[in-house]
Order: C-alpha cells, then sequence, then structure tokens
C-alpha cells in the first residue's frame, strides 16, 4: 500500500544527502531512491519529513505536491544546483543564515 506523500518525503530526504553523493547517484539513478536501498539516517529522515507531512492541512499538502510536481519536471541539472545551494544553506552558522534571510527579503521587496 503506497502512503501518499511517501514520495514527498524520500525527495526531501534526498535533499540532504551531500551534493557529491548526489551527482554519484544522479548517474546511476533518475528516480525517487527506494526504501531498502536508503541509509538508516534516510530512512530517519523520511519518517520525519512524512510525519511532518501528515500534519500538514489538506491545503499545504497540496502546496507540497504541487511543488513535487514542478521539482519532478526540473532537469537534473537544475535539481543538483539546488541541492547545492540547500546544502551550503544549512552549513551556515546561525548569524550567516540570519543575514542571508534578512537580504534576500529586502532583495525580494525591491523585484
Amino acid at each position: 500500500m503506497r502512503r501518499p506523500g511517501f514520495a514527498v518525503a524520500v525527495v526531501l530526504a534526498s535533499l540532504l544527502t551531500p551534493p557529491a553523493a548526489l551527482r554519484a547517484a544522479a548517474q546511476e539513478l533518475r528516480f525517487a531512491q527506494r526504501w531498502e536501498d536508503m541509509t538508516p539516517q534516510e530512512r530517519d529522515e523520511a519518517r520525519r519529513n512524512y510525519d511532518h507531512y501528515r500534519s500538514l492541512s489538506p491545503e499545504q499538502q497540496r502546496a507540497v505536491e504541487r511543488n513535487y510536481d514542478r521539482w519532478q519536471q526540473l532537469p537534473d541539472q537544475e535539481k543538483d544546483r539546488i541541492r547545492g545551494n540547500y546544502q551550503r544553506y544549512r552549513e551556515m552558522s546561525p548569524e550567516q543564515r540570519h543575514d542571508f534571510q534578512r537580504r534576500y527579503h529586502e532583495w525580494k521587496k525591491g523585484r
């Protein structure tokens, strides 16, 4: 039985994979990782993401699903770029993240 949103959780967990590993995996596989192929850490992250997804309102779940559909349509090179950006963001200190968010919001206001 498929659980709704589980594929979304798997993709969200894949965002946490280091970029070098993603490039190697992307050359071998072009689809969401199978549960059996995940490490225990990746499984834990997928479970947390799935639990979070289930806690969302139906409207929020639909937004996640729309974003997942958009993600699926992106070229692999763009996905790798986004994953790299996300990994670099996660490695920032809290002060760097705060500064980044402040600059982003200022940029967004000026658009």
